[in-house]
């Protein structure tokens, strides 16, 4: 496949290779070979820059006619999670699924294609569903416009509703509109709209039923300083300077409700409070944007009544960022809180949120940790943790105000889920912006606003708030978060970098451990995996699997270039703890950290384990396996010579039984699934490289086999990612697919339809998930025999010595793959 220099050899191999990568995937395509299309779409999907929606589309279109209509619909999938309303892919996701996916794809179509086939085709699928009316519209200043259809006899009536009345038309049925046909009747509109500085509604109807609710953003400069609406009681005054709550709220009463109780509880036990209304250490500001619940209606109206929260009603749904600015044209003194109504608060968190906010004076918002929060995410960032109960909350909440008291880290923005806002930063800043919608990427619009108007946003790393996330607007986030990054990315062009460089360096870390030392002792045993990152953390995550499968507690700890941390294998706490092993005071903090993580015995997975870490171990007579996982001979005088080694293998037991002959050594064998290749496809003549690193060694050896075989009638698939991808597919029979796990390796191999595998070779690994998984599979496999002929091959396997240089490793596999001697 490499061989093809159509495109131009520098070109492919050069910058602009993953755009040629593209076109020869479709080039296929257009050519009906299938497996080759699939094989380059595929390295497009898998490498730099990320790839774009329309690659995966390449991709599904190639699995779609090769018959794996599975891996074909998850592409599809994958496209629309990049591009929720990428045509192509909605498009066959119509022709292509048969469930929800299919209804969701239509409704995208008849939203964005103007393809009237396409329409129609989506039409019928919803129809088949159940609905009868359908329409798309585009939004303008001056006016809105599109299409409707519908498929009985009734009026369809357009409102536009705006703050001083209504503008309502009746759309009649153009028979010869492109979407019209004897079963259904359709029309094109153009609605003029008025000036406002306000969100507006069009609200489409037929026989008094609304089937199309579309929010207007304003269309005239707008001030932010918007005028009171209804309300179900006069807002109280707010000359004094307390902290106004501001939550707005449509559906989810579940959450809703304990949103608001929370609230009101925290605000009865906030310190000093002795009532719980207007002497109260906050107010509570509720926003009813135009819910269609009338449970969670009457629910707010009855707070309201015991004069419990204040109360805005919008008449017409505003959105999260119309509801936001109305409510701050109410507040014209004191800080504010922007909080999701899915959020659960403990006491005290508005003051200690006053306290980050105002410790210095050039700090504009604040931001607490969260289980569900980006980058303020507990204990794993950039995560969905799961949302603890009430009780779990405070008990988090409480460790981080002791162990974490006056602490604040400056971060690129602020979260909405739990914004303090002072008055000095919103009167500079005035409000959200009107072009994000409904609740994704406004608060972070307004943090760069902020920013260029002198102020900085920081995490209030001493308060913790609960967030069950993306429950308002649930299947829709994932559409108007993409939409809104690119406003976003226009606006403020250099902010996800900054976001990356952030979470590489990750500021937090050090509150997060202070939070997780303060948990104090675990509630249940655990077994430690001593562990180091790259291959030998791959290995140590299959151990933990086992053992977490056994009823265990896994946690790692994990040598890296910052030192040793600890992590959870169920992604629990700890995983931010780094153990300090410098000093001796630094050993006594590390030795009580140990002692609370209650160890049953400590598993050594790592080659050059830290030798202060196992005389720890000792000390706290925590037993000590050790797993031969590579060349563990330089760690042996660490440990006890009546501890018996563990080998995962057999071929790691014969490993070390000839460096450490005096050494007892056990074989307690690891699960392993084989890889299982079609059984049914017709092979070639392909030879697939599978390397677990991209380690120079094994770069050296892949080099030296496709030197060997570039003259041969043999192709090569490294199956994985190489330390030059690019140098390596210079060669004319070698293509490189890219980063490769363990469960989709099956499926990347299937165009290239291998005869051989290769694998188990540069530095010695045992237990490796890949290595045993390839080392089993339905194919030939050759490798490196670690175990000097003491454990005897399969049949058509090739067990090749360590002991040879490269250029005699590939001869071998020449020979066994019947390629002419050279």
């Amino acid at each position: 496949m490499a061989s093809e220099q159509d495109d131009g050899a520098t070109a492919y191999l050069g910058l602009q290779h993953h755009f040629l990568l593209e076109r020869r995937a479709a080039r296929a395509l257009s050519a009906q070979d299938f497996n080759l299309a699939l094989a380059y779409a595929d390295r497009r999907c898998r490498i730099d820059p990320p790839p774009a929606a329309h690659c995966f589309v390449l991709r599904a279109e190639a699995n779609w006619h090769l018959g794996r209509q599975k891996a074909a619909l998850s592409d599809l999938a994958q496209a629309l999670s990049i591009a929720p309303t990428d045509i192509n892919a909605n498009r066959r996701m119509l022709l292509w699924s048969e469930d929800e996916r299919r209804r969701a794809a239509a409704s995208n179509l008849i939203a964005h294609d103007e393809a009237p086939n396409t329409v129609r085709s989506a039409i019928a699928v919803l129809q088949a569903s159940g609905q009868r009316r359908w329409a798309a519209v585009s939004v303008f200043d001056s006016h809105v416009a599109g299409w409707v259809a519908w498929g009985d006899e009734a009026e369809i009536e357009a409102t536009i509703s705006f703050e001083d009345g209504t503008l309502t038309s009746v759309l009649v049925a153009d028979p010869f509109h492109p979407l019209a046909s004897r079963q259904i009747k359709a029309t094109g509109f153009r609605l003029r709209r008025p000036p406002s500085e306000r969100p507006q509604q069009l609200i489409m109807t037929s026989e008094g039923e609304a089937f199309k609710i579309q929010r207007l953003p304003p269309n005239l400069g707008c001030t932010q300083r918007l005028s009171r609406g209804e309300t179900s009681k006069s807002v109280a005054d707010v000359s004094d300077a307390l902290p106004t709550i501001i939550v707005p709220v449509y559906g989810d009463l579940q959450a809703t409700r304990s949103c608001l109780q929370s609230l009101i509880q925290a605000r009865t036990a906030s310190p000093g409070t002795k009532t719980k209304s207007r002497d109260s250490a906050y107010r509570i500001l509720v926003v009813n944007d135009a819910t269609p619940d009338p449970e969670l209606r009457d629910h707010l109206l009855e707070l309201a009544a015991t004069n419990e929260i204040d109360l805005l009603i919008n008449p017409i749904n505003l959105g999260f960022v119309g509801a936001i600015n109305r409510a701050l044209s109410e507040v014209k003194n004191g800080d504010v809180v922007l909080l999701n109504a899915d959020t659960v608060v403990p006491p005290g968190f508005v003051e200690r949120l006053a306290a980050a906010a105002h410790s210095a004076p050039d700090i504009g918002t604040a931001t607490p940790f969260s289980n569900n929060g980006d980058i303020f995410s507990f204990p794993i960032p950039n995560q969905e943790n799961p949302m603890p109960g009430y009780d779990e909350l405070i008990a988090l909440d409480r460790i981080a105000a002791a162990t974490n008291k006056s602490i604040v880290v400056d971060v690129p923005s602020g979260i909405g889920f739990c914004l303090y806002v002072t008055r000095a930063c919103l009167d500079a800043v005035i409000g959200l912006s009107e072009s994000y919608e409904r609740g994704y990427l406004e608060d972070v619009d307004f943090c760069l606003r902020a920013r260029a108007s002198g102020f900085r946003s920081v995490c209030s790393a001493s308060v913790f708030v609960g967030h069950h996330g993306s429950r308002s607007f649930g299947e829709e986030k994932r559409k108007l978060v993409r939409r809104n990054l690119d406003i976003l990315d226009q606006r403020f062009p250099g902010y996800r970098r900054e976001c990356l460089a952030f979470e590489a360096v990750d500021p937090l870390r050090f509150a997060r451990a202070t939070i997780e030392r303060g948990l104090g002792r675990l509630d249940r045993d655990s077994v430690l995996i001593a562990t180091a990152m790259g291959s030998s953390l791959d290995i140590a995550r299959a151990r933990a699997a086992e053992i977490a499968n056994a009823g265990e507690h896994a946690i790692l700890i994990i040598r890296d270039l910052a030192g040793l941390r600890l992590s959870a294998y169920d992604e629990s706490a700890p995983q931010s703890i780094f153990i300090d092993l410098s000093s001796d005071a630094a050993k006594d903090r590390a030795a009580k950290i140990i002692a609370d993580l209650r160890p049953t015995r400590l598993e050594v997975l790592d080659p050059a384990v830290d030798a202060e870490l196992t005389r720890l171990a000792h000390s706290q007579a925590i037993r000590i396996d050790t797993w031969i996982t590579a060349d563990m001979e330089g760690i042996s005088s660490q440990l006890s010579t009546k501890a018996p080694l563990l080998a995962p293998t057999p071929a790691a037991e014969a490993f070390a039984r000839s460096r450490m002959p005096r050494r007892t050594i056990n074989t307690r064998s690891w699960k392993v699934e084989p890889l299982v290749l079609p059984s049914g496809q017709p092979l070639g003549r392909t030879l697939a490289i599978v390397p677990v690193s991209s380690s120079p060694v094994i770069f050296r050896v892949i080099r030296a086999i496709a030197a060997r075989l570039q003259h041969e009638a043999v192709s090569i698939v490294v199956a994985g990612a190489t330390l030059n991808d690019l140098e390596l597919m210079s060669f004319p029979n070698l293509f490189v697919t890219g980063n490769t796990h363990l469960a989709e390796l099956a499926d990347v191999l299937l165009p290239h339809a291998p005869s051989w595998l290769f694998t188990d070779f540069g530095d010695p690994l045992f237990g490796h998930p890949t290595i045993e998984a390839v080392r089993q599979a339905n194919r030939k496999v050759a490798y490196c025999d670690w175990s000097n002929r003491l454990v005897a091959p399969r049949p058509g396997d090739l067990p090749i010595s360590p002991d040879i240089d490269d250029a005699a490793l590939a001869d071998a596999l020449a020979s066994w793959i019947g390629a002419p001697q050279t």
